[in-house]
Order: C-alpha cells, then sequence, then structure tokens
C-alpha cells in the first residue's frame, strides 16, 4: 500500500521550516567577524552568495557611486564640443606685423583651404570636425581690412584657459622641454615618430589610428606605422596575410614559457616559422581600403629581424633584395622597388627563401608624422625592464621617437586588493619611465591612466574598487617622474561612468564593461588630439619665442623624401 502524499499543511510547515533555517544562516553570515569564528583548533565561516550580500551587507559591497544614465554622457560629450568651440573662438584672428615670417601653420595660399584640423573655425565661426576645410579667400578678404601694417591671420591653436578642465593634459615643468621639441618639430612639419604603447584598448588600431589620421592630416605625413609580423587582432590600419607556419611569440598575455632570450624587439613581440623544413614563406601588406588613404601610403617597407641560423634571401613583390646570411647581427632591412616615384597604394609581399629570421616589426614606409601604434593585450605596462635590454635599447633608439605614450593600468585594476598593491603597482610603472627616459632622453613622455571599469555586483554594474587608487598613484608616479599624464577616467566622467557609455545609444563601450566600441574609442582618441592641441597652443603662448604670421602666399613646405638605403642597418648592440 503506497504511502499518502504530504497534506497541503504539511508542505506549508515544511517550507516555513526551510525559510526560517535559511534566515538564520543569513542572519549568522551578516553578523560574522572577517575571518569567521575559533573554535579550539577549528575555525567556522559561512560565506553568502554574492547576490545575498548585496542586501545584507552593504558595507561589504564596492564603492557604490551615482547611477549615471546614457544622456548624462551625451550631455558630458556635448559640453567638451561647446567648450573646445569656446575655446578655438577665443583665438580665431590675430593682428600682426606685415613683415613678419610666416610659420607652416599659418601659411596660406589665396586659393587654397586650410585643414579645419589647423583651423578649427571657419568665416562664420562655426565648428566643425576634424578634417574639414575653410575658404582661404573669405579669410584673406578679412585680412585686407585691416590696416596696411598688419594683416589679420587665423591661428591654428585654441585658449587652453577655455578647455573643460578634465580634458587639460597635466604636464609638469621638467616635461615641458621635452614637448617643446615636440612641437617645435610638428611647426616644421618634420619627421615625427611616435611610439604609443598600451593595453587591448587600443588593440586594432584604436585611439592610435585617431590620432595618426589627426596629425598626419594636420602636419603631413601618411603611413599606418610599425605592425607586428602576426597579429594578435587585425588591424584597422592596413590588411595582413601571412604564408606558411608562422607563428607569434608575445611577451605579454599568454607567453610562451619555452621562450628564455627575452629576444622580443621592441614590440615585445615577434613572429618566427615554426617548421625549419619549410623553404619559402611569406609575409604580405596591403592597403585597406576602408580606412584613410593617407594610411595606405608607403614607398617600401623596413623589417626589423633577428640573427639568421643559416643563409635565407629575402624579396619584395618577386624583386630580391638581399641574402642575410649567420653572423650578421639583429638589423633593419629597407626592402624597396627599384623604382619609387612616389608613395603608392600597392600590396607588399616580403618572401623568404630559406628558413626566415625572427620578425620583430615590419614599418612601411611613410613621410612626416608616423604615429606607431603597439598594443599588448594582458600587459600592465611594467614588462619593458624584463626584455633583452641591449637589443631594446639600440632598437628605440634607431627608431628615435619624439613621444612615447604609456597606456596602461587597466589589466591592473581587477588585481589591486587594497591602496599597497596600487603603491607597489606605481613603483614598477616608475622604473619603466625612468628605462625610457635614460633611453630616449629626448624623447616626450606620455601616461594615458585607466579608463572607468565595471565589474557585476549584485544587481548592478559597479566600479571596481581600487581603480581610483591605481588611477591616483599612475598620475602621481608619472608627474613624479617628469612625464606628462592625462586622465581618460576623469575624461568619461569619472567613477561610475561606464555603464552610461555601454547603455548610449549607438553604444561607445561594449558588453564587458571595460573595452570602448569603435565609436566609443573615436571620441576618445578625438578628446586626446584636443588635449594635445590645448598643450600646444600653451606652448605656442607662454613656452616658444613669439613667431607673428601674416596671410600670404607661401606654398607648404614638402614633406621630405625617403633616402633609406637598400643596404641593411645593423643594430648595434
Amino acid at each position: 500500500m503506497s504511502k499518502a502524499p504530504p497534506s497541503r499543511d504539511e508542505r506549508w510547515i515544511g517550507a516555513m521550516m526551510l525559510s526560517i533555517v535559511g534566515c538564520a544562516v543569513t542572519l549568522v553570515a551578516a553578523t560574522m567577524p572577517e575571518g569567521g569564528w575559533a573554535f579550539g583548533d577549528t575555525r567556522v565561516n559561512i560565506a553568502l552568495p554574492e547576490a545575498w550580500r548585496a542586501l545584507v551587507q552593504p558595507d561589504a559591497q564596492p564603492l557604490v557611486v551615482p547611477r549615471w544614465k546614457p544622456e548624462d554622457v551625451s550631455d558630458l560629450l556635448a559640453q567638451y564640443d561647446s567648450g573646445w568651440a569656446a575655446a578655438v573662438a577665443v583665438d580665431t584672428l590675430a593682428v600682426v606685423p606685415e613683415t613678419a615670417d610666416v610659420p607652416p601653420t599659418a601659411a596660406l595660399d589665396g586659393g587654397a583651404t586650410m585643414p579645419l584640423a589647423v583651423a578649427e573655425t571657419g568665416a562664420s565661426g562655426a565648428p566643425g570636425a576634424v578634417g574639414d576645410s575653410v575658404d582661404a579667400p573669405a579669410l584673406a578678404a578679412a585680412a585686407s581690412a585691416a590696416p596696411p601694417a598688419t594683416r589679420r591671420v587665423v591661428r591654428a591653436i585654441p585658449d587652453a584657459g577655455a578647455l573643460p578642465p578634465a580634458l587639460k593634459m597635466a604636464v609638469p615643468e621638467p616635461a615641458r622641454a621635452a614637448f617643446a621639441r615636440l612641437f617645435s618639430g610638428l611647426d616644421a612639419h618634420g619627421d615625427i615618430q611616435v611610439l604609443h604603447y598600451g593595453d587591448s584598448q587600443i588593440e586594432g588600431d584604436r585611439i592610435s589610428g585617431v590620432m595618426r589620421h589627426a596629425w598626419q592630416q594636420r602636419w603631413g605625413g601618411s603611413g599606418p606605422g610599425l605592425q607586428a609580423a602576426v597579429p594578435l587582432v587585425q588591424s584597422f590600419a592596413l590588411k595582413q596575410k601571412q604564408f606558411g607556419p608562422w607563428e607569434r611569440h608575445t611577451r605579454y598575455g599568454r607567453r610562451d614559457t619555452t621562450d628564455r632570450d627575452e629576444r622580443y624587439g621592441l614590440m615585445a613581440c615577434y613572429a618566427a616559422v615554426a617548421d625549419s623544413t619549410v623553404d619559402a614563406t611569406c609575409l604580405e601588406l596591403a592597403p585597406e581600403p576602408r580606412n584613410h588613404r593617407s594610411f595606405s601610403q608607403w614607398s617600401g617597407v623596413r623589417m626589423w629581424h633577428d640573427t639568421v641560423a643559416t643563409p635565407c634571401m629575402v624579396s619584395l613583390n618577386g624583386q630580391v633584395v638581399d641574402t642575410l646570411l649567420p653572423g650578421m647581427p639583429a638589423a633593419t632591412l629597407d626592402l624597396m622597388p627599384k623604382r619609387v616615384d612616389s608613395l603608392k597604394r600597392s600590396t607588399s609581399r616580403i618572401c623568404f627563401d630559406g628558413r626566415p629570421p625572427r620578425i620583430f616589426g615590419l614599418e612601411p614606409l611613410g613621410q612626416g608624422v608616423q604615429w606607431h601604434g603597439v598594443p599588448m593585450r594582458g600587459s600592465s605596462g611594467t614588462l619593458f625592464r624584463k626584455l633583452d635590454r641591449p637589443l631594446l635599447t639600440a632598437q628605440l633608439r634607431q627608431l628615435d621617437p619624439d613621444l612615447v605614450v604609456l597606456q596602461f593600468g587597466g589589466n591592473m585594476v581587477p588585481h589591486c586588493p587594497d591602496r599597497d598593491a596600487a603603491e607597489r603597482y606605481g613603483g614598477w610603472f616608475a622604473s619603466q619611465i625612468r628605462l625610457f627616459k635614460r633611453t630616449l632622453p629626448q624623447a616626450a613622455i606620455l601616461v594615458i591612466g585607466p579608463s572607468d571599469m565595471s565589474e557585476k555586483a549584485g544587481l548592478y554594474w559597479t566600479s571596481f574598487p581600487q581603480l581610483s587608487d591605481v588611477r591616483d598613484v599612475l598620475r602621481q608616479t608619472a608627474l613624479a617622474e617628469g612625464a606628462a599624464y592625462w586622465d581618460l577616467l576623469e575624461v568619461m566622467g569619472g567613477i561610475g561612468s561606464m555603464p552610461a557609455w555601454v547603455a548610449s545609444e549607438p553604444p561607445l563601450a561594449g558588453p564587458d564593461h571595460v573595452h570602448f566600441t569603435p565609436l566609443g574609442a573615436k571620441r576618445v582618441g578625438t578628446l586626446l588630439d584636443r588635449s594635445f592641441m590645448a598643450s600646444y597652443s600653451e606652448w605656442q603662448r607662454n613656452w616658444a619665442p613669439p613667431a607673428p604670421a601674416v596671410i600670404r602666399s607661401l606654398p607648404a613646405p614638402p614633406l621630405p623624401v625617403s633616402t633609406v638605403s637598400h643596404q641593411p642597418k645593423v643594430i648595434h648592440e
């Protein structure tokens, strides 16, 4: 005879008992001291689920900040845009002697146009986006109204004092000489090299590509910058292909533990062929038609390479360039077509007859401003001192960057349990800055701190608890070491702003609440460029000797023609 099912009253009593037990356990866990209770040699500790803890132990939650809304981000970005327009409007016209020399940035031909990246307001005073143009004849007509001894010119710089405070770049006094050299080189339309290291926020040429385009438009230049031979993520700057068993090796992220010699080079990664029996392999760089035209213009490719164990013949697009022999040191090899008339939009295929060496990087040879983006997924920016020092030093000095950008901190935030850990990170990062200052004493250095980052805590996305500590320590470290600092966290709106960037329409950050979308990265890059222009303005006004100008016909200075040799350049270690 089967047993009768429990009655309704019995089920109710059972549910009540379970509820009472659950409440009792929750109360005990909520009141339990950190580390639990000790009973002789036994310690009892009850941990609550994360969702319960947010309800019964509010003090145990990470710092919860006011909830941002998407419209708050829209308002913030609109304030930045209006502040930028106001900063530019303050400095639209300046009266200067007619006899004064004309710097390149003020040169206007009577029938030409000036990029808006150089002059942010037109004849109407309306601001526009970077890359637009204004009518030079209208400006010349306005100048003709001035007295004969004077002319009016559009200054190419905003008033830093009118810029929103969050956008201003902190440049300490010891760093001003290096930034003055950088700005002077830009003013002269010289060959400017920028080496931008960063974590996954710049992967795919995000942010770095925005800066490259803005500077090449403003001061002249072409080329996509230094590239990994086997990238982890395809760059937006160009297209790459590999033919043969190529493997990627990195000093950051998932490092190959079999690499013991630390010879990773200035990109902290290299590409090598895994199978020694393969005699023919190729690497290909091709223009990306959907990107900016200047990125797809190069006259040849510089190959940064290590030594070889056996002879290896190198060719470019079917033309033999050179043969690498055992005993040759690490070097660069310039792969140039036999005839170079101008910068081209063409595919460059580099092939190897024999086992190739380690390839530290491929550098399409452009002109003018070169902005090299080097993404290091998973890196906290503390690996440079671990690399083979003679090789790294030699390669950095050969590239000879005018500006080094270090954009890190985000990967360290989840692993900082307290302020002491953040301070230790600051000490490690300080040693990296000192390494670059010793190796490149003439270069300006900019540190970009972490963005806002959120994790799920209970029902909400909240900023990581130690985010502000990591940001504060990085800022203090950068300024103390004589480097500039740009506070990306503050630019976004501060602690707690990331969920609103995610919820924006269209989204400015991804659902992981860590990384920007391409659109968000574009906005960040534009804001970074404006911050640079504000510092450039300050240099023009306060640091640089006065250089008045007039509107007159003056051809733009020609970009320097590449004079690289077909012979390999030895990197002296």
